[in-house]
């Protein structure tokens, strides 16, 4: 590691919380390879926390059941959805409807955080979990030095960034969630920056290299993410976007299919976080091939 690099990594280090900052955890050694684009690590989020044995887990998808077990498997990023309901809870649900995640029906927008509450998790094959809807703030809790996170802000939520900001500035992890959205709300988070909403941190799903300079002027953030479909070979436009985001001090966030051979070229070109469904079968991969280096102190791998 350069000496240039080496101090960006101390900076970085030092807008931890003092909570983190008191002793050693893994979130902090996640922001760690974070901070160094050159560092040889490549990090999974994984897709609404991993489910791939949910039910002999005990753990549905988006619950706070599942953060233990995301930890215990060595993800690094914990992918999942916000929704608000009609009183404003911030609530964890992915799809449009409760009918396939729950034992309830329709919209959570529609519905009470007392409604709510009342409805139990689905496994993916369709029985039911004692695992209630999960409230953000409690996932996010739940997690925290342990895990970093990636929210996707559902319809209408960006209406309500301010509060959502705040959230996660109450609880202090204002470096360990990353609110994954589209470009094109660039411009409505910028303007609740300027009135003075908490700095959070935001990954832009962006696809040129034109949005990559564009928010790394805006946000300054420490990741963003190239769309790269299942399938693609990347174009000469999608590289050159990878490689100034690196420039510019930024990890690059990929979907990741089960596809090796794309995994091998999008961490040529830089990429260096997965966003995955199949996260043990793409970590175990990545520690095959060397890519896991730098965590191999750490607690979980």
């Amino acid at each position: 590691m350069t000496l240039s690099r080496l101090g960006l990594v101390v900076l970085f280090i030092g807008f931890l919380p003092a909570v983190a900052r008191s002793e050693s955890t893994r979130a902090r050694d996640l922001l760690g390879a974070l901070a160094d684009p050159d560092d040889r690590t490549a990090l999974i989020a994984a897709h609404r926390g991993g489910y791939a044995d949910d039910r002999e887990d005990q753990a549905p998808e988006n619950s706070v059941a599942n953060i233990a077990v995301a930890i215990a498997r060595g993800f690094d990023c914990y992918e999942t959805d916000i929704r608000r309901t009609a009183d404003g809870v911030f609530v964890v649900v992915h799809d449009d409807t409760l009918d396939r995640e729950t034992d309830g029906s329709g919209p959570v927008e529609a519905l009470t955080y007392a409604q709510v509450k009342k409805l139990r998790k689905r496994y993916r094959d369709a029985s039911l979990s004692p695992e209630p809807v999960a409230i953000l703030e409690a996932l996010l809790t739940a997690g925290r030095q342990r895990l970093l996170f990636k929210p996707d802000l559902k319809p209408g939520v960006i209406d309500h960034f301010d509060e959502l900001a705040k959230l996660i500035d109450r609880l202090g992890m204002n470096d360990q969630v990353f609110l994954r959205t589209s470009w094109k709300d660039a411009e409505v988070i910028a303007a609740h920056f300027e009135k003075g909403t908490p700095k959070v941190e935001v990954m832009f799903k962006v696809k040129t290299v034109a949005q990559v300079k564009a928010a790394a002027a805006q946000f300054s953030p420490r990741t963003i993410q190239v769309d790269v479909e299942k399938g693609e070979t990347l174009s000469n436009e999608k590289r050159e976007a990878i490689r100034v985001a690196r420039e510019l001090g930024m990890v690059v966030e990929t979907h990741a299919y089960n596809d090796p051979d794309q995994w091998a070229d999008l961490l040529r070109a830089g990429v260096r976080m997965f966003h995955t469904a199949s996260p043990d079968a793409t970590l175990a991969w990545l520690k095959e091939h060397q890519w896991r280096q730098a965590l191999a102190g750490t607690v979980a791998q």
